[in-house]
């Protein structure tokens, strides 16, 4: 499921020192070494953009607001950071990260040479490369232009992506997260119950959310009955009071994603009914080492004769952090079990067509025995 990314990104993106201090990435390095040295990679480059910066957050602290940006984290010697912004912005950039060389590379054609100086020599180096396939073909082509033969590249997606565990500091931040998107879900529903039209109730929840130090929110909305979501149209209009509220909204909070469905309705159906039930029997089943397939299965019965709503896209959760998606999609055909301090969105929903659809979600965090409940979607206002 996509939302739509702002044009501007707003919100503070400082450096947090005193939640996130520099031996927490001292202590990323390292394992990231680690890769380098099984692998007999001299640096790793790591790539982020404005629409997904997972790694290159989660290694530099930079969080890339507009373009892109790219760390060269070496196995020897110190990392730099070449950001796709002008010179006058490199003081304040420098702001977000523990990198002390910040480099700007808004003329990014002649950019990666000095760069790479530091690698000068006759033998071929490898490198790591973590989320190249995002990048654009031109900025692609003008760093491999650079490259030349000096080095040679090797996707190493899977092999960072292996350390990247979810450690203490980072369960904090998104347990932060959380409650920010739990309360903003709360005011999406309790504006609707008010009176306020889909829209203007999704506008209180993101209103609600950037007083609570939101850096991002992402917001979708129905206006057929909750049988599709769409971003604002700018109608604002009143509440239709036989027309049901099914929304969804997401928040990035100290770099951290949170998100939830709501859903609310005048009268009860069996639509919401089966929804709520498919979530429950998630729940139930809900435990270390428990086969994502199996999570799938038990929404999917829950909810029969109806299928899942389409706007999930076959999928009924995954995890959650840096990124709105971190991968580990519930999928029927999903081959991996939940582990221990993950941290997952359960997400479920049907339609009907005489009811419409309904959307419900849980927030959890995967323990030795069982889960944490986070939050769960606001609850639905049945008569």
């Amino acid at each position: 499921m996509r939302t739509v990314h702002p044009c501007i990104v707003i919100g503070s993106y400082i450096w947090d020192q005193d939640r996130v201090p520099r031996d927490e990435f001292q202590a990323r390095t390292a394992d990231l070494n680690r890769v380098m040295d099984e692998n007999g990679w001299k640096a790793i480059l790591v790539y982020g953009d404005a629409a997904e910066h997972s790694a290159l957050a989660w290694f530099s602290a930079f969080t890339t607001r507009l373009r892109w940006g790219m760390a060269l984290l070496p196995r020897e010697g110190e990392p730099r950071l070449l950001i796709s912004m002008s010179s006058r912005d490199v003081p304040a950039m420098k702001l977000m990260t523990w990198i002390p060389d910040v480099l700007s590379g808004w003329n990014w054609e002649s950019a990666f040479d000095p760069w790479l100086a530091r690698f000068a020599g006759d033998a071929t180096l490898d490198f790591g490369t973590v989320a190249f396939e995002a990048m654009r073909p031109p900025l692609d082509a003008s760093l491999r232009k650079s490259l030349g033969h000096r080095f040679r590249l090797h996707a190493a997606d899977e092999a960072v992506a292996a350390i990247r565990t979810l450690r203490p500091r980072e369960r904090s931040q998104i347990h932060a997260a959380s409650s920010v998107v739990q309360t903003a879900a709360s005011a999406f529903i309790e504006s609707w119950r008010m009176g306020a039209g889909v829209e203007g109730a999704a506008l209180k929840a993101e209103h609600t959310a950037r007083m609570m130090a939101a850096q991002d929110v992402r917001t979708l909305m129905s206006f057929d009955g909750g049988r599709t979501l769409a971003p604002y149209r700018g109608e604002f209009a009143g509440r239709d009071p036989r027309a049901a509220l099914v929304g969804y909204i997401a928040v990035k909070h100290m770099g951290y994603w949170a998100d939830a469905f709501v859903t609310g309705v005048a009268r009860r159906n069996l639509t919401i009914e089966r929804t709520r039930a498919a979530l429950r029997a998630m729940l139930a089943l809900v435990r270390p080492d428990v086969a994502a397939s199996e999570l799938h299965a038990a929404a999917s019965k829950a909810l029969s004769p109806g299928a899942l709503h389409p706007v999930l896209g076959g999928s009924v959760g995954h995890r959650l952090g840096l990124s709105l998606s971190e991968g580990g999609e519930i999928r029927g055909d999903s081959q991996h079990q939940l582990k221990p301090g993950e941290i997952y969105t359960l997400q479920v929903g049907t339609c009907e067509d005489a009811d419409g659809g309904a959307l419900t979600s849980a927030m959890i965090e995967i323990k030795a025995k069982g889960y944490d409940l986070l939050h769960l979607s606001p609850a639905p206002d049945i008569r």
